[in-house]
């Protein structure tokens, strides 16, 4: 009887090490509102997370399967000052935080994206959303965001000028990856978000 039960344990683990959690959306507003904020997140449960290192890529690589000239307007690792090199790199990154993130927790990131609608040329929006980014997750609190500069009209699209800022929400160190601010991809924290872009607007 117990070799039976002791077989059906092994059996049920091995299909949950099958089985892989997708990653999924939750949207705050509608993509197309001035400031939009989205959670990412795994469901409960047993088994291998998707990693999120392909959905960093496609920002990266926006609209694309990897063609030669397929890359974003501007790409950049926005970290605090103290962190190594290496952390620089979108895809290293995503790697490293998904490798540190503890294996039953079910938030990812989140994600802001900023619309520039009346956008006359890209250097503005790029360094108005690298600033807030900068500041409102950087320096407030020590996070590392991958900021991204889309410019639909390069590729003959009608869609505004947008700057993605993918969050993480690991410190990231000198010493490597300590605490965690799972707040950051909460209602509360991606409301707090919205707010604090538009009062910067609004300066």
């Amino acid at each position: 009887m117990s070799g039976k039960k002791k077989s059906s344990a092994l059996e049920s683990a091995s299909v949950a090490a099958l089985i892989t959690r997708p990653l999924k959306a939750f949207y705050h507003n509608q993509p197309d509102d001035p400031v939009s904020t989205t959670r990412f997140y795994w469901s409960k449960g047993e088994g291998l997370r998707e990693s999120i290192v392909p959905h960093f890529q496609a920002k990266c690589q926006p609209g694309s399967k990897g063609a030669d000239g397929d890359k974003a307007a501007a790409v950049e690792v926005l970290l605090r000052g103290d962190v190594p090199q290496d952390y620089a790199d979108p895809l290293f990154l995503a790697e490293s935080y998904m490798s540190k993130l503890p294996a039953d927790e079910t938030a990812a990131f989140a994600q802001v994206t900023l619309q520039f609608p009346n956008a006359t040329n890209l250097h503005s929006p790029w360094q108005q959303a690298r600033a807030w980014l900068w500041e409102h997750y950087v320096e407030r609190v020590g996070v590392p965001v991958l900021a991204v500069l889309h410019a639909p009209f390069l590729n003959g699209s009608d869609n505004s000028v947008h700057v993605h800022g993918l969050v993480l929400m690991k410190r990231a160190t000198c010493f490597g990856w300590l605490g965690i601010h799972r707040d950051l991809a909460g209602d509360a924290g991606l409301a707090a978000a919205e707010t604090s872009w538009r009062d910067w607007m609004s300066r």
